[in-house]
């Protein structure tokens, strides 16, 4: 999947009773380490019970690759805000240059022209950096995958090796869930998935779909954009 300008849209529907946060969160892609790869969202929307007008999230078929360095380490519950977040396609191949302390410096992230990838995939790679004389001083860097909305960015950051490579494979699918969650706060997606509704590139109907959360707090997803309550 290359940028195509299109947009697929989430309609979101509330049949509980009180007001909830619907958070988007997109499914980890191909590639990537079993461990240490944490969900990352800051795209969400309030949405009060049987709200007569239109909640939804419209979400470009654009990925975007994202790399910072702070004081704040990797894991569940940190905050993370990638210095850099630029388009990324398939078939492209990009390099992080991670920077070794002094000074405490943010990286860079460039395509590497002449480097392709794969037909589904994106290339990532980093540069040599001293990870643990880094660390040592507190400084760790992020790198992060995911698609940037109108309404926030959606997908998965992780502790990048120095001289490593890895060829993403994205999933165009997605988790909607109503936990309490915060903006670019770092969580776990094995968790989310469990009691989530989960958005598969099939679900969609003319680049639609409807996600509703019951009274009962299950969910249903149908194909296309369904206004009656069900």
């Amino acid at each position: 999947m290359s940028n195509s300008g299109t947009n697929y849209t989430i309609y979101l529907k509330n049949e509980s009773s009180n007001n909830q946060n619907f958070w988007a969160f997109l499914q980890k892609p191909e590639g990537l380490p079993n461990s240490g790869v944490y969900a990352h969202s800051s795209a969400y929307l309030n949405v009060s019970p049987d709200y007569g007008a239109i909640n939804k999230f419209d979400i470009p078929l654009q990925y975007s690759l994202g790399a910072g360095a702070s004081n704040q380490e990797v894991g569940l519950g940190a905050q993370i805000d990638s210095s850099i977040i630029l388009h990324a396609n398939v078939k492209e191949t990009w390099e992080t240059q991670y920077a070794t302390i002094p000074p405490y410096r943010g990286p860079s992230l460039n395509s590497e022209q002449g480097h392709q990838a794969s037909d589904n995939s994106i290339t990532l790679m980093t540069n040599s950096f001293d990870q643990e004389k880094n660390e040592g001083g507190k400084w760790y860097s992020n790198a992060s995958f995911g698609i940037q909305t109108q309404v926030g960015f959606l997908g998965v950051t992780w502790s990048p090796y120095p001289n490593e490579q890895h060829v993403i494979t994205p999933k165009f699918s997605f988790y909607i869930s109503t936990g309490s969650f915060q903006s670019d706060k770092l969580a776990d997606l094995t968790k989310i998935s469990k009691k989530a509704a989960k958005i598969e590139l099939s679900d969609f109907r003319n680049q639609e779909v409807t996600v509703t959360l019951t009274s009962s707090g299950d969910w249903i997803v149908q194909p296309g954009r369904v206004l009656e309550r069900i």
